[in-house]
């Protein structure tokens, strides 16, 4: 097990779709559930899911061993997942965060990054697919105090921008990631 905590992030608008699309589906199961499916097979040791939505929460305090928080101030951006999530975590060595609407991640890309990161736990490591950066990324426990004290919708972009000579990248095999 890794000693990492994931913090599933599920409290988005989807306001340029229209509809909230982690509810659609893909081959009969919804967009969260792939993920956090994903995750629940994953080696990660501390699994926490921050989402706005009840039907989310409910159906992870049913069926994962998951820790659940309830977001009630989405509506101030990414920054709030991210701070109920590293908050309402135990002691670990890194914060991985996952976007809910990745339903192709498998636990395999997912334990990849972790291996990748347990050998540098001081770094920021962010997956990159053909040279793009994608998700999830995983900040160092290091990084605690300046994720808490981030606002809005900008996640940890200016934070991987500050120290970007702690950054390590990892190539993923995966196009599916790009969706």
């Amino acid at each position: 097990m890794y000693d990492i905590s994931v913090i599933l992030m599920a409290s988005g608008f989807s306001k340029r779709m229209g509809q909230n699309k982690l509810l659609l589906e893909i081959e009969n199961k919804k967009i969260y559930q792939h993920t956090v499916t994903a995750i629940q097979e994953s080696q990660i040791n501390q699994k926490i899911i921050v989402s706005s939505y009840d039907e989310i929460l409910d159906y992870c305090e049913k069926n994962t061993d998951f820790l659940c928080v309830k977001n009630n101030n989405s509506h101030l951006g990414q920054s709030q997942s991210i701070k109920l999530g590293i908050l309402n975590s135990s002691s670990c060595r890194g914060y991985m965060f996952l976007p809910c609407d990745m339903p192709f991640i498998t636990p395999s890309i997912i334990d990849e990054i972790a291996d990748y990161f347990m050998k540098d736990i001081t770094s920021i490591v962010v997956p990159r697919i053909h040279e793009k950066n994608t998700m999830p990324t995983i900040f160092s426990y290091d990084f605690k105090e300046e994720l808490l004290n981030i606002s809005g919708d900008i996640g940890g972009r200016d934070i991987i921008k500050k120290y970007i000579d702690k950054v390590r990248y990892i190539d993923i095999k995966s196009d599916e990631l790009l969706i």
